[in-house]
């Protein structure tokens, strides 16, 4: 809580649930925030004191998230989560935050939001919406449709994988959404299908990778 005089100077504040302030005779403004809520009300205090009472319309939200469902947690330092209050014709209008963490308990104003939430490291990206109700702690679990793949580049299926090997994932649409370099090295990548180039050996091998959500495989290219 702060109070500040008619001349918007700070009077007093403190950081109580029921504060008591010391203060002459006159018109204040009291300030009253909650997390990211706030509240202004006026006041006039007498000489023989006065009681207010401040209502915030505030609930919270706390995020957590998963990996192809709710029996794979995400490891929190692998989610990266932005907030948002959409704005006309723009579900991103306008940053609320982008340092929550998951787990943590973000007090709001109500209203409904826009999360980001991404799979840091991979192309995995979930967005939707959040309503916060006053008085209420909502709870948004994200399910990021990703997996771990092995990839390899082999003279026969289930063979030993060529070391020194450079590889590109690629999207149908020729978009370059992971590198990697080594015999079996894993990829965290998001649900779907790709072109997967390995080079070794001044050659290329290409083949087609299909990704399920929260199925981590190994994904071999044979050499011809």
């Amino acid at each position: 809580y702060s109070v500040r005089g008619t001349d918007a100077q700070l009077v007093q504040q403190r950081a109580e649930i029921r504060p008591n302030f010391s203060l002459p005779p006159g018109e204040y403004a009291v300030h009253a925030s909650h997390g990211l809520a706030t509240a202004i009300r006026s006041v006039t205090v007498t000489e023989i004191g006065t009681a207010a009472v401040i209502p915030i319309n505030a609930g919270a939200l706390v995020v957590s998230g998963h990996i192809g469902g709710p029996e794979r947690p995400m490891p929190p330092a692998r989610q990266a989560l932005r907030l948002f209050i959409p704005t006309a014709n723009n579900s991103e209008g306008r940053l609320v935050t982008s340092v929550l963490r998951p787990g943590a308990v973000l007090r709001l104003p109500e209203g409904t939001y826009h999360l980001v939430s991404t799979y840091t490291g991979t192309n995995s990206v979930v967005r939707s919406d959040v309503k916060i109700e006053t008085g209420k702690v909502t709870e948004a679990a994200v399910n990021h449709r990703a997996a771990t793949m092995t990839l390899k580049l082999v003279r026969a299926v289930g063979g030993a994988a060529f070391a020194g090997t450079q590889w590109t994932i690629e999207t149908p649409g020729g978009d370059i959404v992971a590198e990697a370099a080594g015999a079996f090295p894993n990829v965290d990548i998001a649900e779907g299908a790709y072109t997967v180039t390995a080079r070794h050996n001044d050659r290329e091998y290409k083949g087609q990778m299909k990704v399920e959500g929260g199925v981590n495989r190994d994904f071999e290219i044979v050499v011809e």
